[in-house]
This record gives structure tokens, sequence and C-alpha cells, in this order.
């Protein structure tokens, strides 16, 4: 028990998944000016699962999920908006787009979760019209999504843009359904290590399935299509201990984007001495 309680905190997750996501961001922002080794794209597979974890368990220890919600709401409108910004009046040197928005993912995790434990409430107290509220509440992203998907070659540019930066959508969100599905088992399994394992491992392998094209060649697994590695976060994940730890939550929300356009910052600086 007592190793146990000396194991890591949430706070602990968190940092773990800010510093392994630095790296990442380092090779996206500065690949092509600087040669950035591949084990920072490798090593920032692992960030992304730990913040979907603690999202997941933030759903069960937050005193108003409604809040809770909403910030990350907010957040993903926010950082959406920066990245408009950025990527109009200040492209990337090395010719990429900044797109990353965890934010907008993260909401839709809360927002699936809330509403369908709304909707069995609703049903189990035979509260039929509110239970059918809720459940259109969950499938209208979905649906949305395919719509805007099949269409999105037809619509005007505003409506584009007003869509991606307003409305959340499973289809569009960063990590796509996949890092959602995460999230909502990992919200599931809460409590129970040996389901958490097993639960992410079969996600592993399913990402495996699906962006390797079950090409086995070295250069396909290691160098291109390596996002399966996601699989060296379950030693985090195993030793979790449940507490929540520091707060500065503040710091995580700001940290987020703020480490983005620094370095999209020093992409020019560099781009400039070149």
């Amino acid at each position: 028990m007592d190793f146990i309680k000396k194991c890591l905190s949430g706070f602990d997750l968190k940092l773990f998944a800010l510093i392994f996501m630095t790296f990442d961001h380092v090779r996206e922002m500065l690949s092509g000016l600087l040669p950035i080794p591949t084990w920072f794209g490798i090593i920032g597979r692992i960030s992304a699962p730990l913040f979907i974890f603690m999202v997941a368990e933030g759903m069960w220890h937050t005193r108003n999920r409604v809040k809770y919600m909403g910030r990350l709401y907010l957040a993903s409108v926010s950082m959406a908006l920066l990245n408009n910004v950025a990527n109009t009046y200040f492209p990337m040197p090395n010719g990429g787009m900044i797109i990353n928005n965890i934010f907008a993912t993260m909401f839709l995790i809360t927002f699936f979760i809330h509403f369908s434990e709304k909707t069995f409430e609703a049903f189990k107290a035979r509260q039929f019209s509110k239970a059918f509220i809720n459940l259109a509440l969950i499938v209208s992203p979905i649906f949305l999504s395919f719509i805007f998907v099949m269409n999105m070659t037809t619509l005007p540019l505003i409506v584009l843009q007003i869509v991606l930066v307003a409305l959340p959508l499973p289809m569009l969100v960063e990590g796509g359904p996949i890092w959602i599905i995460l999230g909502i088992g990992f919200y599931l399994c809460h409590g129970n290590k040996k389901r958490t394992g097993i639960f992410y491992v079969i996600l592993c392998v399913l990402t495996f399935m699906l962006s390797t094209g079950m090409d086995f060649s070295f250069e396909n697994l290691f160098l291109i299509n390596y996002q399966w590695l996601m699989i060296l976060a379950l030693p985090f994940l195993l030793l979790y201990n449940g507490e929540k730890g520091k707060g500065m939550r503040s710091f995580f929300y700001i940290y987020y984007p703020a480490h983005l356009y620094l370095l999209l910052g020093v992409a020019y600086i560099i781009n400039g001495l070149l």
C-alpha cells in the first residue's frame, strides 16, 4: 500500500504528459529547420493518452461537471481562434499548419460521458421525453460530423471556419473517434487497473492495425506511422495512485497554446538565420 501511495498522482501524470508533448511539438514545429530526431515524436505518443486519462478522472472528481465542460469548450474555441490567426498571419516556416487542439477532443469526451449518463438516468426514472432529448444531444455531433465531411468541399469558407471553431465534431477533432473512445473507456474503467490495462492494450492494437496498414517494415513502424507507440503510456497509467496531487490547473490550460506559439516564434527566428 505504501508503494501505491508513493506512485504517480494526477499532477505527476499531467507533468509527464506536458514534457512528452513538448518534445513532440518541438519536432512538429522545427522539423525541416533543424535535424530533430524521430524519438522526439515517439515519446510524444505518450502524452495524449495521459491527458485524456486525466480528463476521464476529472469527470469522476469534479464538483461541477457543467463548469468543467464549459472550461474545456472555451479553451477549445480560444485555441481554434488563435490557430486561425497564427496560420493566417504567421504560417509555419516549414510549410505545416497548427491544427493542434486537444481541448476540443477533451470537451467531446466529457460531453458524451455526461449526456450518456443523463440519458440512462432519465430512462431509469421513466422520464422518456428528457431521455430522448439527451439522446438527441449525443447523436447530433456524430450525425453533423458525417454531414459536414460529405459536404465540406461545397460549403462556403465562412461556414467552414465557424464550424471548425465553434462546433467540435467527432470526425474532425484531434485524434478523432479513437481518442474519444479512449476517454470514455478510461472513464468506465475508473478505479480498476486491470480493466484499464486490458482496455488500453486493445485500443493500442486497434490503433496499430488502423495506422500502420499492417506494413511491418521498420521504417513504417518506427519512422512513419508510429502512433501505436502510445502503448508506452501504459506503465504511467498503471502507476497512477488515484490522488490529485498539486493543483496548478490554470498552468496546464495556458501552457498548451503558449508553448506552441512560442515554438512558432523560435521557428521564425531560426528560419531568418538560415
